[in-house]
């Protein structure tokens, strides 16, 4: 590289895929060790079954809606009355009438409901640590100094983000939605300067759907920024455990490290796209119901084997890396979302003029579906 580049760092798309290998994509904030009450098991049974009761008991006196996603400790998933992608469970959390929301999740997640709820709703988050090393990349300053430069540039944010810069951007988008979303963007405008932020394997993964739909990539630019668990998934990881189990499918998240290489395979004819799958957190639970195959290379968390697992019950999951866990999801525990509940914390208020300017690209993005 002729400069040095940051995390953070906007760059023309074909610059920052070449950039990869010389940034520094590991978080931008402290990990927090996960607690050891998210493993199921390092709580007695009885406990278990007694927070259970009381989160169930509580939810039906206060008329909450309980919201878990997929990367979630099982028992909150369980626990859960629907469990999701962000998308998903934006949606569904938006529709309800209930008087309480809680989400399990990460903050920006409960950042979207608090934007979208009814009036008089509150919205709780079961523990404040549950931040985004992804999100946490996203630097409004570096956004609002491209759009200085690019006065008719259109910010596609991915939903990983905080509000600050939801409120820059012209559209939000998720994994499940993006490909529809940049070809929007992409054929509504032109000839204007497109930034995809911030995650930079789901970029790559925006350039080569341009691409596909015959459009030059010249106006795209993607920023520097990645999540801290599926930046370490990686395709010697995935091709690993392909060459020990030959007969497995292969299902692997958009964002991860290992993107690039799968598109490759299946652009080249190299693997057929019968067994290998690149989708959304909720396309992935959809591509194993649906594969014949009896064992499936899972490349994302860990947590989501779990959600598969009840979709197909007949079917062997084989982590590509077993150690992937993100510990920001799984700050939210059974212990911590009773005591929310019973506690009615943490609520999660948003300045109303900061809601009204974030309002506009969450909407955008839940009507491309």
């Amino acid at each position: 590289m002729d400069k040095l580049v940051l995390p953070g760092d906007i760059l023309r798309a074909n610059e920052a895929i070449k950039a990869i290998p010389y940034v520094d994509l590991g978080p931008p904030i402290e990990i927090p060790p996960i607690p050891p009450e998210a493993n199921p098991k390092n709580i007695p049974e009885e406990e278990r079954r007694w927070l259970r009761t009381e989160i169930e008991k509580l939810a039906k006196e206060k008329d909450v809606l309980l919201l878990a996603h997929n990367y979630e400790p099982e028992d909150v998933q369980d626990v859960a009355h629907f469990i999701g992608d962000s998308i998903h469970l934006a949606k569904i959390g938006g529709a309800s009438k209930k008087k309480v929301l809680i989400e399990a999740s990460v903050l920006f997640m409960n950042q979207i409901l608090a934007v979208m709820k009814q009036p008089g709703q509150i919205v709780l988050a079961p523990s404040l640590k549950a931040l985004c090393s992804l999100a946490a990349h996203a630097d409004p300053n570096k956004i609002l100094a491209w759009k200085h430069e690019h006065p008719n540039g259109k910010v596609i944010s991915y939903v990983n983000t905080y509000l600050d810069v939801k409120a820059i951007s012209d559209i939000c988008c998720a994994s499940a939605n993006a490909a529809k979303v940049i070809q929007y963007m992409a054929e509504r405008y032109p000839k204007d300067q497109l930034l995809f932020l911030p995650d930079i394997f789901l970029g790559s993964y925006a350039m080569n759907v341009l691409r596909k739909m015959g459009k030059s990539t010249d106006n795209l630019w993607l920023m520097m920024g990645a999540c801290h668990v599926h930046e370490k998934i990686t395709a010697h990881q995935v091709l690993r455990q392909m060459s020990l189990h030959p007969d497995a499918a292969v299902t692997a998240h958009i964002e991860c490290g290992c993107q690039s290489k799968c598109t490759m395979m299946l652009d080249q004819g190299l693997i057929s796209e019968e067994r290998m799958q690149l989708g959304s957190t909720w396309g992935m639970i959809e591509f194993v119901k649906k594969t014949p195959h009896k064992k499936i290379i899972v490349a994302t968390t860990v947590t989501n084997i779990h959600p598969m697992r009840k979709a197909a019950p007949d079917k062997e999951f084989i982590p590509a890396n077993p150690e992937a866990r993100c510990e920001f999801m799984e700050q939210n525990t059974l212990r911590n979302l009773y005591e929310s509940l019973r506690d009615m914390k943490y609520e999660i208020k948003v300045d109303p003029e900061l809601a009204k300017k974030a309002r506009k690209p969450i909407e955008k993005m839940l009507e491309i579906v």
